[in-house]
């Protein structure tokens, strides 16, 4: 079964494909072949690093971040997203497996929480340059709502969840950009991803 990560990356435009391939150009130009390999490799690490330093602030329902892996590599990530912590309660799952039974696609959901007392799909970022629009999250909110489709569909989950919430975390510590979505934008989105899973299915 592909997972909706595969989906979204196999279905790219091809405006998306170009502008992709000239930033990756561009990066080795700077960075040589083995720099970029070497940089992208961090980048990942980082991400992942982020996602466990946030689960186990959960799970030990620390509030404070800055208790957490201040000298880290995530102690700026980590203080970006402080001020969004506060508005996220009652979690009620985290880096949890999801599948559509019927469209038959799985993935792995970060978080589902509220978020100012709304329910939300939660997909944490990190990102090197602001990001301050929805629209500069690419197809992150294709991947929220997939996950929303998911879980509203998945008989391992007893509950409904109708908003997603994209926060985007910044290295250097400024203020994490949360990008809200209502049900009636995640209904557009997810629309947009059935779209993208159509057009994978007929590829494959």
């Amino acid at each position: 079964m592909p997972s909706v990560t595969r989906i979204l990356q196999q279905t790219l435009s091809p405006q998306q494909v170009f502008y992709l391939e000239r930033w990756k150009q561009k990066m080795i130009e700077e960075l040589g072949k083995e720099g970029f390999e070497e940089y992208t490799k961090n980048l990942f690490l980082q991400g992942e690093l982020f996602h466990s330093a946030l689960e186990s602030i959960f799970l030990s329902e620390e509030v404070s971040a800055r208790d957490q892996g201040e000298d880290g590599i995530v102690a700026g990530y980590l203080s970006s997203v402080e001020h969004v912590l506060k508005d996220i309660s009652d979690v009620k799952a985290l880096e949890s497996g999801v599948h559509h039974e019927t469209l038959q696609y799985l993935g792995l959901v970060d978080c589902v929480a509220k978020y100012r007392g709304q329910l939300c799909v939660i997909d944490w970022k990190t990102s090197e340059k602001p990001k301050p629009l929805l629209q500069n999250t690419y197809d992150n909110p294709l991947q929220v709502a997939a996950y929303i489709g998911a879980i509203n569909h998945d008989a391992n989950y007893d509950f409904q969840v109708h908003c997603g919430l994209i926060v985007v975390a910044y290295k250097n510590g400024s203020p994490a950009h949360p990008h809200f979505m209502d049900p009636d934008l995640c209904s557009q989105y997810w629309n947009k991803w059935l779209l993208r899973l159509e057009e994978y299915m007929d590829k494959n």
